[in-house]
C-alpha cells in the first residue's frame, strides 16, 4: 500500500495499469484488492471512464494527502538506518540530500 500511496502523493492521479508497472513484482489482484482496501477507507478514490475500453483512475483524497508527512518520515528513517538495503555503497544518507527539502513535519 505504502507504493500506491508514494505513486498517488507524488505524481497525481495513475490509472491501474500505471501502477501495475510502477510497482514491480505486483500481481493484478493484489492490486486490485489493495485499491478497495485504500477506497474503502476514504485514502484514494477511483474514477471511472465509459471509454472503449472502460478506463479508472485513482486520485488521492484529501484525507490520503494527509498520510505524506508519515510517508516522508518511514522515508528518512530508511535512509538513515537502512542504506545497506537502498545504495550501492552503504551509507546513510539524509532525507535532505536526497529529496532537497527536509520531510514534512508530523
Amino acid at each position: 500500500m505504502v507504493l500506491i500511496l508514494r505513486d498517488l502523493i507524488l505524481f497525481g492521479k495513475k490509472r491501474f495499469s500505471d501502477l501495475l508497472k510502477s510497482i514491480d513484482g505486483i500481481n493484478k489482484k493484489t492490486l486490485s484488492v489493495r485499491l478497495k482496501e485504500l477506497e474503502n477507507g476514504g485514502i484514494i478514490k477511483s474514477r471511472i471512464y465509459c471509454k472503449n475500453p472502460i478506463r479508472s483512475e485513482y486520485l488521492i483524497t484529501k484525507k490520503g494527502r494527509m498520510l505524506r508527512p508519515v510517508l516522508e518520515q518511514m522515508a528518512a528513517f530508511s535512509l538513515l538506518y537502512c542504506s545497506e538495503s537502498i545504495f550501492e555503497d552503504k551509507k546513510p544518507r539524509s532525507f535532505k540530500e536526497i529529496i532537497g527539502r527536509p520531510p514534512s513535519s508530523l
